[in-house]
């Protein structure tokens, strides 16, 4: 699977920057969500602060937060993806630490402990969130942070025209054929997989922080942002017909260490 990560990640980097549209002036969570300016689920921020960000892409999150003091570190698995972060950066006029690895072995790339640790969509491309969760928890400094946002489990389900009991079309409306296990998210080009995204159920995501020793501080769903910008979008993205207004593509869970 990293494999494929990496291979899949190369290719679509340069088109997934020019179409993106990822605001540094917010810290965002996922595509047509608010951002924390309104969502505040990250700590406290102050600088001198020690951040590691997981599945960086161009790492417009650790520009954000470089942006306000903190010492950051950024990894992804993908060089491609890591020079697109190195611009951007240096036309930032910040300076980022960035790593070249899979998520689930940041640990072999990073000294000492963080006070933060985050990731945004990037978790449901790898194969064990538990045990990385798990690590993760490992590199908090005592009271710190981990942040997640990953796919919502009902996204990965097919939207289907409603059909009443008269058979007229009423709509669209969603249908996921097993909430415990939903189906997983492959791409494809030319008939060959390219990569593949994995859901799971809320309740799973809760479990990983609780067994890595994390109390659960936010647990959110986040709907559509209705008015302005948000600050991770696309045409695509925008052009969504509605179903981020009916559903959450997008689930955040942050934990705390233990500490003070």
């Amino acid at each position: 699977m990293q494999k494929l990560q990496r291979t899949y990640w190369n290719g679509l980097s340069a088109e997934y920057q020019r179409v993106m549209s990822i605001s540094l002036d917010d810290f965002h969570y996922g595509p047509q969500i608010p951002g924390d300016s309104r969502l505040r689920i990250l700590p406290p921020l102050h600088r001198g602060m020690r951040a590691l960000e997981l599945g960086c892409g161009a790492a417009q999150n650790s520009i954000f937060l470089a942006r306000r003091g903190l010492d950051c570190t950024a990894m992804d698995i993908s060089r491609e993806q890591l020079d697109a972060a190195r611009r951007l950066a240096a036309a930032e006029g910040v300076e980022i630490t960035l790593r070249n690895a899979p998520i689930e072995r940041f640990a072999e790339k990073v000294d000492g402990l963080f006070d933060l640790i985050h990731s945004s969509h990037a978790f449901e491309f790898i194969e064990d969130p538990g045990a990385t969760i798990m690590q993760c928890a490992k590199f908090l400094k005592p009271g710190g942070s981990l942040v997640i946002s990953t796919v919502h489990p009902l996204y990965n389900g097919d939207w289907e025209e409603n059909i009443d009991e008269d058979g007229n079309v009423c709509g669209m409306g969603l249908f996921l054929p097993h909430y415990f296990s939903p189906p997983d998210d492959v791409r494809t080009k030319d008939g060959r997989v390219e990569v593949i995204s994995r859901a799971y159920p809320v309740s799973s995501w809760f479990n990983w922080f609780r067994a890595a020793g994390l109390e659960v501080t936010v647990l959110s769903e986040p709907a559509e942002q209705s008015d302005g910008t948000p600050p991770y979008t696309s045409p695509d993205w925008a052009d969504n017909e509605g179903e981020l207004a009916a559903i959450p593509g997008t689930l955040i869970v942050a934990g705390k260490a233990a500490g003070r």
